[in-house]
């Protein structure tokens, strides 16, 4: 029997490579087979930048989220390679978790620290058998990896007892609630949730509903085109054309080219969001997990606060080099928000990101250093505000496939309906913007529709923390 081989091996990270998000994957290999138990061992490397870990104040880390497709040789399909729990080897200084599931794993610190990050000679095992892949099949693989951060388990406040409109509250007050890992009853008394104006009046939030109380682990950055050019280019035409967006990509499929690979990407309707998840192995975020998310836990709100824990925000007005993978900040110095209509398009993914003496408002991160949560573009989430939301499931994520039609097959995201916007844009005004504004916790199904595309929409993923 022949040994896995690679006769073409390309590589691709599936994030951005700009400033504040570098992340780059090199050296895949394929190793080790095993004809008796039908699995063999991939080899790979994988850096990025502003890493940390600790075990104090946040309590959390960053990460990084790999999964890996591959094809059989003289096909033109991508499939979903499944790991095994077992069997990996994770390079110097770094930990390795791989989810039940085997849809790809997280790889992060194994300590304390903060800085850039170079993990070599990671392994893990692919069991090519399960995938039906034969022994003696020739295959090429691609290697994807994103930014991620951990959002730990524990209590935190919805609402935060300021003017956010339909923003979340207590009973028949304006206090702020506090999620604990407890069953939540909607209503306006007592200690019930209050959806104020936008969802249920009575009733309980299903146990399986995420309601951001237990750990996840969130994207670090907003999808950028090119890691949606990196989508489209490994799905069949067909599925691709369903899945592109508007105006955006150069070339023709399968070498789609992402004019400005580092930006946010827009015209994103809740279908394409949904079919990206599933393709990248994860899930969308409940509009409950994005305030965790923001806020933090068992941190006190700020009334009107925005995802920087305060009040203060300061539009960007101007940028050097202009929608180059090296855009950065120009004027005002101190600007951390891409808000009112002052730029025509949105910007670098985590454009705030500085390399010294930056804070939490100057930087614009949330609590656990997720950035650009209230600015650049909307962001698609599941809503709590309708039936259709409040039926998602939190423990079910992508498996790597789409349907025929180029939708997800996961049953529990197909309801677009579900999914609503949380955040600002590059073209909102700062009240929007704040991290308890719900006034487009509906959108989908309140406003345009599920296949809206608007150029301001976006998004990011999750996972449940294995």
């Amino acid at each position: 029997m022949k040994k896995i081989m690679l006769p073409l091996l390309a590589l691709f990270g599936f994030v951005s490579t700009g400033l504040g998000n570098n992340i780059l994957v090199s050296n895949a290999q394929i190793s080790g087979q095993n004809v008796g138990s039908h699995f063999s061992l991939i080899g790979f490397n994988v850096s990025w930048e502003n890493s940390w870990r600790t075990s104090t104040n946040e309590s959390n880390q960053d990460g990084a989220w790999v999964f890996i497709k591959f094809r059989k040789n003289g096909t033109q399909e991508w499939r979903h390679a499944t790991l095994n729990t077992t069997g990996f080897t994770a390079g110097s200084g770094a930990a390795i978790s791989v989810p039940a599931d085997g849809k790809g794993l997280f790889i992060y610190r194994n300590a304390d620290g903060i800085g850039n990050v170079n993990y070599t000679g990671n392994i893990v095992r692919w069991n090519y058998g399960v995938d039906g892949v034969l022994d003696n099949e020739t295959v090429e693989i691609r290697v994807f990896a994103v930014e991620m951060v951990l959002v730990p388990t524990g209590s935190f406040y919805l609402g935060s007892g300021g003017t956010d409109a339909n923003g979340f509250k207590t009973g028949a007050t304006n206090n702020p609630y506090l999620v604990t890992n407890a069953n939540i009853t909607w209503g306006t008394s007592g200690a019930d949730l209050n959806s104020n104006g936008l969802g249920p009046v009575s009733g309980t939030v299903p146990s399986d509903f995420p309601t951001g109380y237990q750990a996840f682990w969130m994207m670090k950055y907003e999808i950028s085109e090119q890691q949606y050019a990196d989508f489209l280019n490994h799905l069949d035409l067909a599925r691709a054309n369903v899945n592109n967006t508007p105006a955006i990509f150069t070339g023709t499929h399968p070498n789609l080219v992402a004019p400005h690979p580092e930006r946010a990407v827009g015209g994103i309707n809740s279908g394409r969001f949904a079919a990206l998840a599933d393709w990248s192995g994860l899930r969308p975020a409940t509009e409950m997990e994005f305030e965790k998310a923001c806020r933090g836990s068992n941190i006190n709100p700020v009334p009107n606060e925005f995802p920087w824990g305060n009040t203060t925000v300061n539009p960007l007005t101007s940028v050097t080099d202009p929608g180059l993978v090296n855009e950065a900040v120009e004027n005002p110095g101190n600007a951390n928000a891409i808000i009112n209509g002052l730029f025509a398009q949105p910007v670098r993914t985590g454009i705030f990101a500085r390399n010294a003496g930056s804070t939490r408002e100057l930087s614009g991160a949330s609590y656990y250093g997720i950035m650009n949560l209230g600015d650049n573009v909307m962001e698609i989430f599941i809503s709590a505000g309708n039936i259709p939301g409040l039926g998602f499931l939190g423990n079910i994520h992508g498996d790597g496939y789409l349907a025929a039609d180029g939708n997800t097959d996961i049953t529990t995201n197909t309801n677009f309906n579900s999914y609503g916007i949380r955040g600002g844009s590059y073209t909102a005004t700062s009240g929007y913007c704040t991290i308890s504004f719900r006034g487009y916790a509906t959108f989908f199904q309140t406003f345009y529709g599920y296949d809206a595309t608007l150029v301001t929409i976006g998004g990011r993923f999750v996972r449940t923390a294995p």
